[in-house]
């Protein structure tokens, strides 16, 4: 039983960035109903706090992300389970992905170690994905009497060649971090944990000179082009860039950018640019 006094999800929140870290070994850093409830509650709490620049979803222990181990607490037996349970299963997993998918800010899933089942799925809602090239990612569903209906099928297909997909998920085997990043499952795979934190700073940094409004309209016009047709595309770009405009982001860029500056969205005033 999880001790009341230890939480199930360290929030750590550092110069606009929200560190979300699972911290339930005891569910092998899993999906349970308690760390579901503490995810969505604490994504409830920053997706309309101006402060917050980025989400961070990262793992305690090894680094790896489990799978729904929520499927084993909604009755004292499994054998009770019945059609009403596997649904509420299925929208608990669906509500927490749309609330990740959703936020106006970018949200960056770190899998040192990798991913499985419901873990992965989630993930998968992030704007990247960064893991370690020994990491390992499944969906071991079919192999257990299940589907990977907390978006796993639907995004899997989308992310990855579909003939790599309809393995994956079909045969339940695992691929390694250089692997998912060659299909395109995660953002990119890292030799080492240096290297791979040396970017996600590089990456937080760099968000400090995108607009918050530029921002969450792009990600709007990125989920029109999952969506469906062009012509929903380009009219959802209209009132993207009519939204962002209308901020007067764009007077501060390029505000900055006559000066021969950049403009820190977050400090709220032009810096010098950093020579790379």
């Amino acid at each position: 039983m999880q001790d009341n006094q230890q939480p199930v999800l360290e929030t750590q929140t550092i110069d606009g960035i929200v560190t979300l870290t699972k911290n339930n070994p005891q569910d092998n850093y899993g999906m349970s109903l308690a760390t579901l409830k503490a995810m969505g509650e604490a994504l409830d709490t920053v997706k309309d706090s101006p402060a917050i620049r980025a989400v961070v979803i990262d793992a305690g222990g090894r680094g790896f992300h489990a799978g729904a181990v929520a499927v084993t607490e909604l009755r004292p037996r499994l054998e009770d389970l019945n059609r009403e349970d596997f649904q509420r299963l299925v929208k608990m997993g669906h509500k927490l992905g749309n609330q990740i998918a959703a936020l106006p800010i970018p949200v960056i899933g770190v899998a040192r170690g990798g991913a499985l089942g419901g873990g992965l799925e989630l993930l998968l809602r992030s704007d990247f994905l960064y893991c370690l090239d020994g990491a390992r990612f499944s969906f071991p569903e079919v192999t257990l009497g299940f589907v990977a209906a907390w978006g796993g099928t639907q995004l899997a297909a989308r992310l990855m060649p579909f003939r790599r997909a309809q393995e994956m998920l079909l045969l339940g085997e695992s691929i390694n971090g250089i692997q998912a990043a060659e299909f395109g499952l995660v953002t990119a795979s890292f030799a080492t944990a240096e290297v791979l934190d040396a970017r996600l700073r590089d990456v937080l940094a760099r968000l400090r000179h995108c607009s918050p409004a530029s921002v969450r309209w792009t990600k709007e016009c990125l989920e029109a082009a999952w969506e469906g047709s062009l012509d929903l595309g380009l009219d959802r770009e209209m009132e993207a860039e009519t939204e962002t405009m209308d901020s007067g982001d764009f007077l501060k860029g390029l505000g900055a950018l006559g000066n021969g500056q950049v403009y820190d969205y977050s400090a709220g005033k032009a810096v010098a640019k950093k020579s790379r």
